[in-house]
């Protein structure tokens, strides 16, 4: 019995100056991913593969899983910066679309209501082109699928959890929204990557009820940035 709680006891300690330790790497992990996506962007050309990245890096830690910093963060960046880079050419042109036809309604003369119609049509746009994105980044960092099955799939996700997707995307933005109020030193240290990781860890309560089952055991089991391979429509 005496040595029975020895080795207990001996067990938790152990298991304590672990889990400190773990708590501390991810701490500076996560301020350290936010200063390179901070640093990398700086280009902007590059803020695409860099965002990839980011979410690469913070996507095992959504799912429990420690990661590797380096590994993560770069090979995230080499194999995904075409499909990042698409992903934002298409947001802008579509965000800037959805601009100017809120400024042309105001200059436009037509009955209120029909303003009203189109703008509210073109809002709604705006607000889809957002969650959709709120699932494309965590799937893009997950599969080699191509731009255009991810798009598919981030649709379908978003439509399908339409309320659960709205709370994530608001949950999002609060980093982003403390960020304009707090010191530049805290934005470059945390805002980033705490959006990424909530987005992530959000997006994945509904990716994983697509993925067949040997790939959620893959990806489960996997402590860092590599390819799946397949969701369930």
């Amino acid at each position: 019995m005496d040595g029975s709680r020895w080795v207990l006891t001996g067990k938790q300690s152990q298991q304590s100056g672990v889990v400190l330790g773990d708590i501390l790497d991810r701490i500076s992990g996560f301020a350290l991913a936010n200063l390179f996506w901070v640093l990398l962007s700086l280009p902007v050309v590059t803020m695409p593969a860099a965002t990839a990245g980011l979410f690469a890096t913070t996507s095992p830690w959504a799912r429990g899983k420690t990661g590797e910093l380096f590994h993560d963060f770069f090979e995230g960046m080499r194999q995904c910066w075409r499909k990042s880079t698409l992903v934002v050419l298409g947001d802008l042109a579509l965000g800037g679309l959805v601009l100017v036809n809120l400024s042309i309604f105001r200059l436009m003369d037509l009955p209120q209501p029909l303003i009203l119609l189109s703008q509210g049509v073109t809002l709604f746009v705006g607000l889809a082109m957002l969650l959709v994105n709120l699932y494309l980044w965590p799937l893009m960092v997950l599969f080699d699928l191509p731009v255009s099955a991810l798009l598919s799939a981030s649709l379908h996700m978003a439509f399908t959890y339409p309320w659960r997707s709205f709370l994530l995307l608001v949950a999002a933005l609060v980093p982003v929204l403390f960020g304009l109020v707090l010191p530049a030193a805290i934005v470059i240290m945390v805002s980033f990557s705490a959006c990424s990781l909530f987005i992530n860890w959000g997006a994945w309560q509904v990716i994983r009820r697509y993925v067949a089952a040997e790939e959620l055991v893959k990806l489960e089991a996997n402590d860092r940035f590599s390819f799946g391979r397949k969701t369930r429509g």
